[in-house]
């Protein structure tokens, strides 16, 4: 789909379109799943998702991985 449309490969837009794909198929992004230290913090992502409040090390983890990203 994304090449039909004309979206570079390799941009950002290339990628959402095959985050989206997984997404909607009820798949965690090839990518993602092989960064094992993003795959340790998704479970405070989800809960965080969810409404449940996460714990100061929950934020901290979430916090240190996204100043790395």
């Amino acid at each position: 789909i994304a090449q039909a449309l004309g979206f570079e490969r390799g941009s950002d837009t290339w990628q959402k379109v095959f985050d989206y794909a997984a997404t909607a198929r009820g798949m965690i992004p090839s990518d993602i799943m092989s960064d094992a230290e993003l795959m340790a913090s998704l479970p405070t992502f989800f809960r965080t998702l969810r409404g449940e409040k996460p714990t100061a090390d929950d934020l901290q983890g979430l916090g240190e991985l996204i100043r790395r990203s």
